[in-house]
């Protein structure tokens, strides 16, 4: 994609003021100009822009509701904002939650804004081939987990076949994470396919061994994850749940519940977490899964791209296996609720 921008602004004198700054500039640019929000918001329905520069005072839409219309629709998009006078609150407001790259105010440098401009599009090319990278990063998991389901109805039944089914697809992912084409760093791509291999090897050795009520799944549960020692505590929590349940929907619940579990070990040695197993029907189960990271830490955390990724792919897997899906993220605190039917 080329290297192109819209600027907006209500003054057609400072719009042509912008083009001839522009012009003769190492870098070749395209760029659309609009006179109104509203035009902008015309030309931003018709075609993708890396970066987009407006001010704030503009007719029929202003430049507050194009950075929010951007963030929704096109977040890829790099927002810069200039403005003849800026308060404290705003400020605040653009840069906290409306997301903006860089803010100028007039009179301005325009070599400055120029310099701003190529960050916006270098952003955008790293944003987009993050992106792509994770599409085919999913597409290849979702191509290997089909080839896992395959094999593992053929081997059903069967133990000593589960068995050396695993040890095959312990090699195979080994391979993948070898061979996978990605610009993330060798330890990046072992923590994301470590993260996956759990995955496969839950599905693949839980085949017919499934518990038999939440009770033993609380037990399981403490005995896999409550250390103690290590600042690492779970508290399993049941509400009016049945004495027994049908062995594969509890292994169902099981799996939320160590799935999310297994996700917080990997990104803190110490955490508080909290499940909670609640019956609302016959058939209907609400599970919730609450962590709490001392410091900071789950957002500290996920400052990096393979923590980004390992999110992506929980979100997926919680989200085919519940009915409902919700989540509540903060730097210290996260939690998951999930409704399940039988």
């Amino acid at each position: 994609m080329e290297n192109n921008l819209l600027f907006i602004n209500q003054n057609k004198d400072i719009i042509q003021e912008f083009l001839a700054a522009m012009e003769g500039k190492e870098e070749p640019m395209a760029i659309d100009t609009a006179d109104s929000g509203l035009e902008a918001a015309f030309l931003l329905k018709k075609k993708t822009y890396k970066v987009v520069v407006t001010g704030l005072d503009l007719p029929t839409y202003d430049g507050t509701k194009i950075v929010e219309f951007l963030n929704k629709n096109y977040p890829q998009t790099v927002c810069i904002v200039y403005t003849w006078r800026l308060e404290l609150a705003h400020l605040k407001l653009l840069i906290n939650e409306r997301r903006v790259f860089r803010i100028f105010q007039r009179p301005m440098d325009y070599g400055k804004m120029y310099e701003a401009i190529l960050d916006g599009f270098v952003l955008y090319d790293k944003e987009e081939a993050d992106r792509l990278d994770q599409q085919e990063m999913e597409r290849s998991l979702k191509e290997l987990s089909e080839e896992v389901a395959r094999k593992k109805q053929l081997a059903e039944g069967r133990p000593w076949e589960r068995r050396e089914l695993a040890n095959f697809m312990q090699a195979l992912l080994s391979v993948f994470v070898r061979d996978v084409k990605s610009e993330m760093h060798a330890r990046e791509k072992w923590q994301l396919v470590r993260y996956e291999k759990k995955l496969i090897l839950w599905f693949l050795n839980r085949q017919g061994d499934f518990l038999k009520s939440l009770e033993e799944v609380r037990e399981d549960l403490y005995q896999r994850f409550q250390r103690p020692e290590h600042n690492q505590t779970v508290e399993v929590v049941l509400s009016n749940v049945p004495e027994t349940m049908e062995p594969e929907f509890c292994g169902d619940l099981h799996f939320l519940a160590w799935l999310l579990l297994t996700r917080f070990t990997m990104f803190s040695s110490g955490f508080q977490a909290r499940v909670s197993f609640i019956l609302l029907n016959q058939n209907r189960f609400r599970v919730s899964v609450e962590g709490m990271f001392p410091g900071g830490m789950w957002g500290v955390a996920h400052e990096n791209k393979t923590s980004q990724m390992i999110t992506g792919v929980t979100q997926a897997v919680l989200d085919s296996f519940s009915d409902r899906f919700t989540q509540s993220i903060e730097d210290e605190k996260v939690v998951y609720y999930m409704e399940v039917q039988n």
